[in-house]
């Protein structure tokens, strides 16, 4: 301590020769000075009790000298720190022989809070008017009651007499029902409809109880069923569509699924069910697709024969002439319009085959016989030289992750028939023209599976041969690509205007991409509706920024199908990490809770064209675990209002704090309808308890620069983000005290 001991003789031997006049500015000097070793000391570890006991004499506004003697920081005890929701906490704060002022505008040696998330609390002790301790050391209270879970239901309607399956996620503890069951997931077979609820149970803290899930007993509605086309040629399509029903769409041809698109290639009547369960509805009404025909006439020769020397026929040769405009033709193996093409019309072998002709409009003709009759030939050429077989092997599709290559092939000249053959080790399941092949163990390693479509030798020893075509398959080359997001808010800011007072909540989203490439149309979207109208608050506005190379939807309002932060051509390069600002200011006058949970989404389109996406968790670290995969962390974010709004009386409203980032919303620090003819004084103290702003005619103009203390000589430096005491002073002698938060 005898670096103080020295300060103190200094200070006393140089105000001792100096006049009154010089001893207040240099009371000013050594008291900054005081203020900066007491900071250095602090930190170094060095004990200040010495310091913060020894007294020091200020110029007071009203022209007389005060003595403050800086008293030391209170101790903070507690009766707990770590509770369950709406259970209270006894803070204690020891050691001050002033007032004691709390972080949540209380006043008193011992308070009791209520909170109803994990909140740190503080208090300062304040001997006099301007003469305060650092703040105390925090007493954090970690509220341990977990989210509601999340119901989900196998089925929204049951038939009478059957079950279902109730599954509630979101719950690390022991989940108990509203109607007594245990467990997290559950078979009921309700006698009537009923909603059914869970609470979780973690560490003996209850969970408020989730959203009801209603499960309904009667049968369905019959479906409501249309087509976008009901005429049409063969072989034209139309997009099916069923409403009015909340199951499962059976249509009477096999098919299933709301919408549809069918090819019909004749008149055709549709029907559909809807299934819930096994409930079946009662049929819709019928609707009928007509195929319609050409109007035109074929002039055809009904019978072809060879010509020596070739063993084979040309079905072009049985067109003669059409009476209407020109015609496509095509050459069937049967008299049905959907039946197989034949492969060479150029060269058949004896048989009968069918000809239609398709018009302008895709209508066709009736198809028509020609039958052909091969005469044998003398030194005739074979068909399979005079048409050689041909065959074309091409993939359908390939999925690596679950071990399944399909495979289509094309015959072509004198081919009838192929097979599939592998050099890999896997089986195929099916095999014809159109195949399926079960990638094996030891494909997977080598990454690559040859296929081979061969037609048989259509003579054996003869002049013939059979045809090929092989195709390879390989691995896909493995990538990484993930997108996470979290999501933090401030502490609310209470404010106020005309219409009345309303709170401030402002909300960090960090969104990240993981992965190998850049990720394209990065959305985050974010739904304030559920958040806060769901609840019964009011949402007044809501406003976003973001970091470069995010761009903002202007238009956003978080309500209704409005609920998108961004537009569609923001970009986050691999490894970049940006953030968005959403301000939502809000009116909870009539919500029926306190605590408001609020939860974004986030999505992207990969290199590949994949979405991937990402809901938020809580912080300000899109994977806290580090695990790699940020979609296994999605926990809510929290915020609870306080049941007392901010410090004010009827005339007067003073702000929670302000945000001064030049986004022209909230850049000062305002109190608002003060009363008219009364002027005020203000001072805002940081942790150390040292003077950083005063003002003795506040003009509601501060935006976080201190006008106090020690100073740098950059030009409008701010403070620090974090939290201050303040003091208002009113002329008419009226004073009010609390803490502020100061975040840009």
């Amino acid at each position: 301590m005898g670096c103080w001991h020295d300060i103190r003789l200094f200070l006393l031997n140089v105000l001792h020769y100096m006049t009154r006049r010089l001893l207040d500015r240099f009371v000013h000097v050594c008291m900054r000075i005081i203020g900066l070793l007491l900071t250095v000391c602090t930190v170094t570890g060095l004990s200040t009790s010495d310091a913060f006991a020894y007294p020091y004499t200020v110029p007071s506004l009203e022209g007389q000298i005060d003595t403050c003697r800086v008293p030391e920081p209170p101790v903070i005890t507690g009766s707990a720190r770590a509770i369950c929701r709406n259970e209270s906490v006894t803070l204690t704060a020891t050691g001050c022989t002033g007032t004691v002022v709390w972080s949540n505008g209380e006043t008193g040696n011992q308070i009791t809070v209520q909170p109803q998330q994990t909140s740190r609390f503080t208090a300062i002790c304040r001997a006099q008017a301007g003469c305060i301790s650092c703040f105390a050391d925090v007493w954090k209270i970690e509220v341990k009651t977990p989210q509601a879970p999340v119901v989900v239901a196998t089925s929204s309607l049951l038939c009478p007499g059957d079950s279902v399956t109730l599954t509630a996620k979101n719950c690390a503890g022991t989940v108990h029902w509203t109607d007594q069951a245990v467990g997290s997931i559950r078979t009921a077979q309700p006698a009537q409809s009923t909603a059914y609820q869970a609470l979780c149970d973690q560490q003996g803290c209850i969970s408020t109880p989730s959203s009801p899930v209603l499960v309904q007993i009667g049968q369905p509605t019959s479906p409501v069923i249309s087509a976008d086309r009901s005429a049409l040629c063969a072989g034209q399509s139309s997009r099916l569509t069923a409403s009015n029903c909340t199951g499962t769409v059976r249509w009477s041809d096999g098919g299933i699924g709301v919408e549809r698109t069918v090819t019909p290639y004749q008149t055709v009547q549709y029907r559909a069910v809807c299934q819930v369960g096994t409930c079946l509805s009662d049929s819709s009404q019928a609707l009928a697709i007509t195929v319609r025909s050409s109007d035109q006439t074929l002039q055809i020769a009904h019978t072809l024969t060879n010509g020596c020397p070739f063993q084979t026929a040309d079905l072009t040769r049985a067109i003669q002439a059409n009476t209407g405009t020109a015609l496509r033709y095509e050459f069937r193996t049967d008299s049905i319009l959907d039946a197989p093409m034949v492969q060479s019309p150029g060269a058949v072998l004896a048989g009968t085959y069918y000809l239609t002709g398709r018009d302008a409009n895709g209508c066709y003709t009736q198809p028509t016989r020609v039958t052909v009759t091969i005469t044998p030939c003398e030194h005739g050429i074979p068909p399979c030289l005079s048409n050689p077989a041909s065959v074309v092997a091409r993939i359908d599709s390939v999925d690596w992750a679950k071990g399944v290559v399909r495979l289509t092939g094309r015959l072509g000249g004198s081919a009838t028939q192929a097979s599939w053959q592998s050099a890999g080790n896997g089986l195929f399941a099916t095999n014809g023209l159109a195949a399926r092949y079960l990638l094996s163990e030891a494909d997977y390693r080598r990454g690559t599976v040859a296929f081979t479509l061969n037609t048989p030798d259509p003579d054996s020893t003869g002049p013939c041969a059979g045809a090929s075509s092989t195709i390879t398959v390989a691995a896909p080359t493995p990538t990484r690509e993930v997108i996470g997001l979290s999501k933090q808010v401030a502490d609310p800011v209470w404010l106020a205007d005309e219409s009345g007072s309303f709170v401030e909540l402002t909300y960090q989203l960090t969104v990240e991409n993981l992965g190998d490439h850049t990720l394209q149309q990065v959305q985050i979207s974010d739904d304030l509706d559920a958040a806060f109208t769901a609840a019964g608050a009011l949402i007044r506005s809501a406003k976003v920024r973001a970091d470069e190379g995010l761009y903002v939807n202007a238009s956003f309002t978080g309500r209704g199908a409005d609920t998108t932060l961004l537009v569609s051509a923001s970009q986050l390069p691999a490894g970049m990490r940006k953030r968005i600002w959403l301000t939502v200011r809000l009116d909870p006058a009539q919500a029926d809770t306190l605590t408001f949970s609020n939860t974004a989404l986030a999505r992207a389109v990969d290199v590949h064209g994949k979405l991937r996406q990402d809901r938020s968790t809580n912080g300000n670290t899109v994977d806290p675990d580090l695990n790699g995969d940020p979609a296994d962390n999605t926990e809510a974010t929290l915020v609870t209002l306080s049941a007392i709004r901010p410090q004010q009386d009827t005339t007067m409203f003073i702000p929670e704090g302000f945000s001064p980032n030049g986004d022209g919303i909230n850049d000062r620090f305002v109190i608002q309808r003060i009363p008219p003819g009364l002027t005020l004084r203000l001072e805002v103290f940081n942790r150390w308890g040292h003077l950083v702003y005063r003002s003795d005619d506040y003009k509601n103009d501060w935006d976080g620069t201190p006008n106090q203390g020690i100073r740098t000589n950059e030009p409008r430096q701010g403070l620090p983000d974090g939290t201050y005491f303040y003091r208002v002073v009113r002329s008419d002698g009226r004073e009010f005290t609390r803490f502020l938060t100061l975040m840009r």
